[in-house]
């Protein structure tokens, strides 16, 4: 299944969020997606632009952003991606923020589920630092990050 199909599939207003290669991302984000072949971005939505305004997402700690890509082989897949600054006080709320989308995930969409589950394990969730990384490598909020399927906070996010 494709991402965009997958997205169609969701509820609404997130079912109408879908646009073409990684238009979606606000401009001081696009630098951090890089891509080989920029064709591979299928399309992408701001998961938390569509939802801010939905009763009972208002306040929820939403994930930022849903973007498919079409490996060089295998299905089309769905990269979550959250822009954040990351320091190790803010891993808490990160975490916060991926328990939300799987949680969301689970309940609304399953269809996006199955293109997330197509991904890599290091790439279905990526943090990607809105300036430099500060979380402290060995301290134990890098472990939670670590055993969450996060791994760890990046500058970028490159795809193949």
């Amino acid at each position: 299944m494709s991402f965009r199909k997958a997205v169609e599939d969701a509820p609404p207003p997130v079912n109408g969020a879908y646009r073409n290669g990684i238009q979606v991302l606000e401009g001081r984000h696009r630098p951090h997606v890089r891509c080989g072949d920029a064709r591979r971005l299928k399309g992408s939505i701001d998961l938390d632009r569509a939802l801010a305004q939905e009763p009972g997402y208002a306040n929820a700690p939403r994930w930022d952003y849903g973007i498919g890509y079409s490996p060089r082989q295998g299905p089309e897949q769905a990269v979550w991606i959250e822009v954040h600054s990351a320091t190790t006080s803010e891993v808490s709320a990160v975490l916060r923020k991926l328990q939300w989308l799987r949680d969301w995930l689970n309940g609304n969409a399953e269809q996006l589920l199955q293109v997330t589950n197509a991904a890599d394990r290091n790439l279905r969730f990526v943090w990607i630092a809105s300036d430099k990384v500060h979380v402290l490598k060995n301290s134990p909020q890098a472990r939670r990050l670590a055993a969450s399927g996060i791994g760890k906070a990046r500058r970028h996010l490159s795809l193949p």
